[in-house]
């Protein structure tokens, strides 16, 4: 079978199965994941809610889904209330344990080991891979959080929470009928050969019609971001973060990209950003359902120890915020630039399991229509 069918409605959107061999980020599929996410949610209130990164709770990269169960989530945010907790990776849906395990089986992304797509228990809403393991262990125990699998220090469970592996399965099949009514899928959240088809042929940035009860808290979805997880200190990369506009009004041209809160970041580059607090003007509309690609270059501050950055962007014009964008990544002095931000998880499944979230691509400022997607760019200073 082609690892990228088509599936004519969906023929002007880049697949989930393109970036089997393009990328080593799952930050590509965080469109089509987050509709998952929403999706179970709407199945099962409760089931899977969304945490929000703070100054302690901090994601390592981009590829971080921030969801978890509900009880999870809380005893996770208690943790993090009185210290600094940094997140690798939480809940995991099936269109990024496919690349994963893709990833894998193409010896690429320096995956050692990878479950099959439904297998992994990030699929269950109630893991969690830490980059600062060793200084929380008895803090994550006291709220209910098991460091319980050998020779996989950065994974945690929170064993109270119920195992909800399947659902995500369930949730894209549900999401594939609801968006191809002539070529509808069992119900059934087994991941068999129909499903894994469809998956590939998926779009990447998510379906036109989404969560049946899902609402956003912003005008700007982010649907795709192409970046990698861990750079070196005092090397330059591109994050290429595509944004869907669901408001109702037309970003201007003149909207621009400024750190939120009128900080400055440690990802700054004088090359091509305005200044430590501003990146720079889109340079292009966006009308209301369209999208957009916005590229962020950036240049890793000089660390000597493995140190996650975190920078949140404002999208405004005039005094308006039409939404955030979060760029987060891993500056590693380790020699191990561009490789995964999940590597550790080759054992947290009790059969065989795994993970890899990183990637990069480069990218710069310009204007492109393409169908179904406007790209914006700017032009590099110098």
């Amino acid at each position: 079978m082609p690892e990228d069918p088509n599936y004519g409605v969906f023929e002007s959107e880049v697949a989930v199965g393109t970036y089997t061999t393009s990328t080593c980020s799952t930050s590509v599929v965080v469109g089509l994941s987050k509709q998952i996410a929403e999706e179970i949610g709407c199945m099962n209130p409760g089931a899977l809610v969304k945490f929000t990164p703070s100054a302690n709770l901090r994601l390592t990269s981009n590829a971080v889904l921030p969801y978890l169960g509900a009880g999870a989530k809380t005893d996770l945010e208690k943790v993090a209330a009185d210290r600094v907790v940094q997140v690798n990776s939480a809940f995991r849906t099936v269109a990024q344990q496919y690349l994963i395990y893709r990833w894998f089986q193409l010896g690429r992304c320096g995956i050692p080991a990878a479950a099959t797509p439904g297998r992994s228990n990030h699929e269950g809403g109630r893991a969690l891979d830490l980059q600062n393991y060793s200084s929380v262990i008895p803090a994550m125990a006291a709220r209910g959080w098991s460091h319980n699998i050998p020779n996989d220090p950065v994974h945690f469970e929170h064993l109270g929470s119920p195992d909800i592996r399947g659902r995500d399965v369930l949730a894209f099949q549900r999401l594939w009928n609801r968006n191809n009514p002539a070529d509808k899928i069992a119900e059934d959240g087994a991941y068999g050969p129909a499903t894994e088809a469809r998956l590939r042929a998926a779009p990447a940035t998510g379906f036109p019609a989404g969560a049946t009860c899902s609402t956003r808290d912003q005008a700007a979805d982010v649907v795709m971001i192409d970046g990698p997880d861990k750079i070196a200190p005092g090397a330059k990369a591109s994050f290429a973060v595509t944004i869907k506009n669901t408001g109702i009004v037309e970003w201007p041209a003149t909207t621009t990209l400024v750190v939120a809160g009128g900080g400055t970041s440690e990802l700054y580059d004088s090359d091509t950003w305005t200044s430590a607090k501003e990146v720079g003007a889109i340079g292009a509309a966006v009308a209301p359902g369209a999208n957009g690609i916005v590229t962020i270059d950036v240049l890793a501050p000089m660390v000597t120890e493995e140190t996650p950055v975190f920078t949140q962007f404002s999208l405004s014009n005039a005094g308006t915020s039409f939404g955030t964008i979060n760029i987060a990544v891993t500056v590693t002095p380790n020699g191990d630039e561009g490789t995964s931000g999940d590597a550790d998880d080759a054992h947290d499944d009790n059969d065989v399991m795994g993970g890899c979230s990183t990637g990069g691509s480069p990218a710069s400022w310009a204007a492109l229509l393409i169908p179904a997607l406007l790209a914006f760019r700017r032009r590099r200073r110098g």
